[in-house]
Formats: C-alpha cells, structure tokens, sequence
C-alpha cells in the first residue's frame, strides 16, 4: 500500500473507524485470556489482528478514496459540460 495512503488512513481514517467501530485491544486480550494458550502466542495472534485492522483499513480507505475522487471528478465534468 502507498505510504501516501498509510498517512491518509492514520490522519483521517482511522479516526473515523474508531468512532463507527473500535479496534479494542483489551477486549481482543481479554478474549485470548480465556483460550487456553500461551502468554507468547496470545501477544502474536494480538500483534496479527492489529496487523490485518491496519492493513484491511488502509486498503478499505484508498479504495473508498479512489471511488470517491472518481465520482467526485464525474460529477464535476457533468455540470462543466452541461
């Protein structure tokens, strides 16, 4: 992913994903404290979630972004035109 859209997503989008919903570490920790595994591999399936959130968000937000610039200039070149 562009680091043009990794800095997007972590100025704006995350933001926003937060408010609609949270990526909640403790409640995922608390979660894996029930299973019965190993403190280390409870930290890596934590560190592999919070991994994907931030990769699947970036890639979600450029998506949204490319969408909406697209649209956005469609609709432009529309009332230019007409």
């Amino acid at each position: 992913m562009s680091s043009v859209f990794e800095l997007l997503f972590d100025t704006y989008g995350d933001h926003l994903m937060q408010e609609q919903v949270p990526y909640d570490e403790a409640e995922i920790q608390a979660a894996l404290d029930r299973m019965s595994m190993p403190q280390d591999m409870q930290i890596q399936v934590c560190d592999l979630l919070s991994s994907r959130y931030l990769r699947w968000g970036t890639a979600a937000f450029a998506i949204g972004l490319r969408l909406g610039l697209t649209l956005g200039s469609q609709s432009a070149d529309r009332q230019i035109v007409t």
